[in-house]
């Protein structure tokens, strides 16, 4: 679904949004979804009359497995470079577990878990605060995972990743979050930025104000 001139939302991912968004000639993946949407991927980049290899890099907001779960397939796929915070960057490779959620929620992620394996794999690109991806900005959105991060293209989108939830009616909602008091402060910093499209991890994308 075309949200706006260069972004698009792909169909049919499940419990989980996934943004293309061009880069001239090249493409970039913002999430993956979880594990097996990797070919819907592909197939939605070719009803686009674009070649899979335009897929130039497939970009994370944060390792969860409902965000990073068909990241090492689509790697395998298109060739693409994977990009990830350096603060989550060892969840995404398997050298330390891929969540970081206590209590209940962890409690329920690790049973999760036991059913729905996530194929490591290592990250070509280590991101932080300010770098660029194409026509996006790397802001660090904290929270929610560690390394958590949101996208920035100026004046048109911001892809909220999991730091800024909406629910099916478009109504903004907190993530659950590992440190509430990080997570609460990304939230203000992104309420000071300027755009049209507001484009989450999870729930509706919201247009205008």
């Amino acid at each position: 679904m075309k949200v706006t001139e260069g972004i698009y939302l792909i169909p049919e991912m499940g419990m989980s949004n996934a943004y293309l968004v061009e880069d001239g000639d090249k493409l970039l993946v913002v999430d993956t979804g979880l594990p097996g949407h990797a070919k819907k991927i592909v197939s939605y980049v070719k009803s686009l009359g674009k070649d899979p290899c335009s897929v130039e890099t497939v970009v994370l907001t944060h390792p969860d497995l409902d965000h990073s779960g068909s990241a090492a397939q689509l790697k395998q796929l298109t060739g693409a470079k994977v990009a990830i915070h350096e603060e989550d960057a060892p969840r995404l490779a398997g050298e330390k577990p891929w969540s970081e959620a206590k209590g209940a929620a962890g409690f329920v992620i690790s049973i999760v878990g036991l059913f729905i394996k996530l194929q490591p794999v290592r990250p070509d690109i280590s991101l932080k605060e300010g770098e660029k991806l194409g026509p996006l900005t790397v802001l660090e959105t904290p929270g929610h995972t560690s390394g958590s991060i949101s996208l920035y293209k100026v004046g048109t989108a911001l892809f909220s990743g999991d730091a800024l939830l909406t629910n099916g009616k478009g109504l903004f909602q907190e993530p659950r979050m590992v440190n509430e008091e990080l997570g609460r402060e990304s939230i203000r910093r992104m309420a000071t930025l300027q755009f049209e499209y507001l484009l989450p991890g999870h729930g509706a994308p919201v247009e205008g104000n």
